[in-house]
Formats: structure tokens, sequence, C-alpha cells
């Protein structure tokens, strides 16, 4: 089996829904859709950049990259996707949650991580320290934000916003998400790849070590599979939370989402016919 024979074409149809949708969706922003904006576009915007570019890993086949990437577009997806649900007053408290009360939180980690590279760099190096000193807040600033977040409010908020915890907030008010719940697994093995523990490693160098073996393409063309379906499907559910918080009747939108929904599922369909047929040669 040829890997970009079987994999380019995937690629090209999803990469083809991806700009289609976008296309037809422009301009994102639009002045009655009100303030919450200025966070939900740049959120949409720059999630469907990076699809984008990990389609294009998977084109050179760089599919563990591609994966480490794909985790942070499921994880802003489901945080758009929460972000847009909801009534209007429900939106109103979660955007301040998300641009103010989760930014003041991490002034506060940055600053202590500021001065421990400020500390460590004094100590081992005579490197410049300035850029570190600039996320140092001033006494006053930090003891107001201490106190206006106690560390059981940091720590419950954060968790509020947890990938596992939106997913599942999600899943209850839209049965759509049921089938998300289980990315859980997948966003949870990614986490390997992405600290490079020993897990990560030997995985990443068991695909390396049999790239050379075309009975082994098989596994890179099906990983790479999941990953496009993945990519698709986060697109596909940013679209249908847009057209939800937003209130708009786009039929052509809804029926290219209809379109997308119906090629992810042949994706894996296709994917688990090439397991079982993987399964049967190793048996």
């Amino acid at each position: 089996m040829d890997y970009l024979q079987e994999v380019g074409k995937h690629i090209v149809r999803a990469d083809g829904y991806l700009k289609n949708l976008l296309f037809k969706m422009s301009p994102l922003y639009r002045k009655e859709y009100g303030d919450n904006q200025d966070v939900t576009v740049p959120l949409f915007t720059t999630l469907h950049s990076t699809s984008e570019s990990i389609l294009i890993l998977l084109l050179n086949q760089s599919i563990f990259d591609a994966d480490v990437l794909l985790r942070t577009v499921m994880e802003g997806t489901i945080k758009y996707c929460y972000l847009m649900a909801g009534t209007i007053n429900e939106r109103k408290e979660k955007y301040i949650e998300y641009k103010i009360q989760l930014v003041d939180i991490a002034k506060i980690s940055d600053h202590k991580k500021a001065i421990e590279a400020v500390e460590i760099l004094r100590e081992f190096s005579s490197n410049n320290t300035k850029p570190f000193e600039c996320d140092i807040l001033p006494d006053d600033k930090l003891l107001e934000l201490k106190k206006q977040y106690p560390k059981k409010e940091q720590d419950k908020l954060k968790q509020k916003w947890s990938y596992q915890a939106l997913l599942r907030s999600l899943a209850k008010i839209n049965r759509v998400y049921e089938a998300q719940l289980g990315t859980l697994a997948t966003y949870s093995l990614m986490s390997h790849f992405c600290h490079y523990d020993w897990t990560g490693v030997s995985s990443r160098n068991a695909q390396i070590i049999e790239s050379g073996n075309p009975d082994a393409i098989i596994f890179d063309i099906m990983h790479s599979i999941r990953i496009i379906s993945n990519v698709l499907s986060m697109e596909l559910l940013r679209t249908m939370e847009y057209m939800n918080g937003k209130e708009a009747n786009l039929p052509e939108i809804a029926a290219l989402c209809m379109e997308g929904f119906k090629f992810v599922s042949e994706l894996d369909e296709l994917n688990n016919n090439m397991l079982e047929k993987a399964l049967k040669m190793n048996t």
C-alpha cells in the first residue's frame, strides 16, 4: 500500500470542506452578533488555521506531529463550543470567565514561574532576565489578584474549563457531543506525545523503525485517517455552534455540514474495516 495514494485523497477532500465552510460563513464577525465576538471569532479562525496545518503535516507523513497539534485543536474547539452554547446570559458569564477570570488566574501562575526563571538564570547564567521580569507583578497587584481569586476558586474554575469537564457539560445539553466523549481516550493518549514520556517516545520510535516495512504502512494510514476524521469533526462542531449561537439561517452551510458528517462516518467505517483487516493479517 502507498501512504500518499491512500491518504492524500481524504486529506484533499477534508481540506475542501474546511475551506468551503469558512468561505461560506465569512465574514465571521458581524456587528449585530454582539461584543463576545472579540473572543469567539479569533478562536474560530486560529483553530481553522491550525486544522489546515495538521492536514499539511499529514501530507508529509508527519503523523505524530499532527497528533500533537490535534490535541490543541480538540481543546480549543470544545472551549469554543462551550462559549457559544447556552442562553445570552450564560454565554456572557462564560465570556467573562474565559477572557477575564482565567487570564487573571494565569497572571498569578505566570508571576510565580517568572520569579523562578529569574532566580535560576541569575544563579547559573549571566543572560538578560528582563524578558522574564515582564511577567512579575507589583506586590499590590499580586495581592489584589490573590484576594479576588483564592486558591480554591482558582482550582475550581480551572477544573471547570478542563477538556473533560467542558465536554461532559456539552454532552448533557446536546446529544451530538455524546459521540465526542470517545475522544477523551485519544486526548489523554496524545499527552504522551506532547510530554515525551517513555510511552510517547517508544510509540514514536516504533513507528520510525517500522516506517520502511511495507506491511506496517497500514497502521500509518489508519492513524492518519483517524486524525483527518477528528480534524473535520471539530470543524463541523465549531460551525454547528456558530450557527446555533448566532441563530443563523444558513441552509447552504447546514447542507455542507451534513455532507461533512457523512464523510466523517465514511472515514470511521474505513478505519474500522482496515483495523479488522490488520488484525486478521497478524493472527
